[in-house]
């Protein structure tokens, strides 16, 4: 059972968030209708249209800022319970420090939820609804959710590799297809071209396919007008989803990075997104763990100006931590895991000490 004190703690902690998350939202609104004000006239549009436009980014901005405002709310928390001496009376009745976590932690658990499923579900739509908008009353444009796909390398087998002058996903349509075939010695034994391939009726339809035999000397060996074929490989192509990183689900890419792997492809940019993601919704556990035992204090001259540089220079040196560590896991240096969850676990074991520390101080 949870006392009446955590969630007194933990009803005190959501307020104070909201209150920050409304102020948080409110100043980046001002800050992006300013922002983009060049755009009434540059696609002569209303202000009406331009702050619709901002307002749909709101939910992607708030999610990116929330480690920062959790700190902001953390330390609020903290500081009424020490301006009212409640944290003073709960200490002096025997209340432990470590167990004051509890509260915290329920509350961090709550919004690593929230941010999980923003990040999988809301972002992905907000943001795509919000691009969809800006093609139809800004920029007055046809909008396709899909990119076009030029000059692929994809090895189907361990002795066939595939490139693809063009691919439209949407249409299901793929143009300009050659394959390479090697021998035992890694020499390309003959190459296979088709002039375009339609999944037509549950089956890819392939056009003027041409085979070549490469030894002694290139020679056509067998030419079909019409082929109908299963192709695995040009299903699982067509069915990926061509969007930028901010319209995909977590679950969509997953799968993309499962399909490059399987090609043998470099996935490291797609891994470290889903996992940094998953960190990313972690990082307010975290962060709250870590700054709740910070402002903690007993003496005359604890200071509230001295709480609040602490909790704004631990949070800035997260935010730097893990700036760092992606940096570094786009250069390859650390695998995606380790440059995403990294932080998230030194900060813990931070958070850890911090609360033991503090006991033993009390």
């Amino acid at each position: 059972m949870i006392s009446k004190f955590n969630k007194y703690i933990i009803a005190l902690f959501i307020k104070n968030t909201l209150i920050v998350q409304i102020f948080v939202a409110i100043i980046t609104l001002i800050a992006n209708t300013f922002q983009h004000t060049k755009m009434l006239n540059q696609y002569d549009i209303s202000f009406y249209t331009l702050i619709i436009y901002d307002l749909m980014k709101i939910p992607y901005l708030l999610y990116t800022t929330m480690p920062m405002t959790i700190v902001v709310s953390t330390m609020l928390v903290m500081v009424s319970l020490l301006k009212s001496n409640e944290l003073l009376a709960y200490v002096s009745l025997g209340g432990k420090i470590r167990n004051m976590a509890l509260p915290f932690f329920i509350s961090g658990f709550i919004l690593a939820g929230f941010l999980y499923l923003a990040a999988d579900t809301i972002n992905p739509k907000t943001m795509l609804k919000r691009e969809q908008y800006a093609y139809k009353y800004i920029k007055k444009k046809k909008f396709s959710i899909s990119g076009k796909l030029t000059d692929i390398w994809l090895k189907e087998t361990d002795t066939r590799f595939i490139n693809i002058n063009f691919m439209d996903p949407i249409q299901k349509k793929i143009v300009g297809i050659t394959e390479y075939n090697l021998n035992n010695e890694f020499q390309v034994s003959s190459i296979v071209t088709y002039d375009s391939a339609d999944f037509v009726d549950n089956k890819w339809q392939i056009k003027n396919m041409k085979m070549f035999t490469m030894h002694p000397v290139p020679t056509m060996t067998n030419e079909t007008p019409h082929l109908s074929q299963d192709r695995e490989l040009f299903d699982e192509l067509t069915s990926l989803p061509v969007l930028k990183p901010q319209y995909l689900s977590l679950k969509e890419i997953k799968r993309i990075s499962s399909i490059l792997k399987k090609q043998d492809l470099n996935a490291a940019k797609y891994e470290l997104q889903l996992y940094k993601s998953y960190a990313h919704a972690l990082s307010v556990l975290v962060i709250i763990l870590v700054i709740f035992p910070l402002c903690i204090g007993f003496s005359r001259n604890h200071s509230y100006i001295g709480v609040a540089s602490k909790s704004l220079f631990t949070g800035f040196a997260y935010w730097l931590t893990m700036a760092s560590f992606q940096s570094l896991g786009k250069t390859g240096l650390f695998n995606p895991i380790v440059a995403s969850f990294m932080p998230v676990a030194l900060f813990f074991l931070l958070a850890i000490y911090l609360i033991y520390k503090r006991e033993r101080a009390g």
